[in-house]
């Protein structure tokens, strides 16, 4: 069976994107720690710039799915953490240019800090690659 996204919705809540409220989908799940701004040598990337730290989490996602076989097309599941709710709006507009058209389900958490408190923003990731 093909991933079957179950009632797309807009969202209210910050940068305007569609979500779904679930996603059916058989194949192999791929479930990953959640990704920050920084470089597999651990330099952070955009300090102070929560946007900037989202697109590399995001850039992260992207390269952990394809080492995986699949693509950001399969993710299912966002949890996204940002440490002041101000960050909502830059983070998401980062996450909704990376996932235009996938309608992933999403919450978003804040959280009074990270592992490391330059870190603004961590985004973990659920996906189900579909043969």
């Amino acid at each position: 069976m093909p991933r079957q996204n179950i009632h797309v919705y807009e969202t209210r809540y910050h940068a305007v994107a569609k979500y779904s409220k679930a996603i059916r989908a058989k194949g192999d799940f791929v479930f990953m720690q959640g990704q920050v701004g920084t470089l597999l040598d651990g330099t952070l990337i955009g300090e102070g710039d929560p946007g900037a730290q989202a697109h590399q989490a995001c850039r992260n996602i992207k390269r952990w799915m394809e080492e995986a076989g699949g693509s950001l097309k399969d993710v299912c599941k966002l949890t996204v953490y940002v440490t002041d709710i101000s960050y909502r709006a830059p983070v998401y507009a980062a996450i909704n240019e990376w996932f235009e058209g996938v309608h992933h389900c999403s919450t978003g958490v804040v959280v009074q800090g990270l592992a490391d408190p330059s870190m603004l923003v961590e985004i973990d990731a659920m996906a189900i690659i579909d043969d």
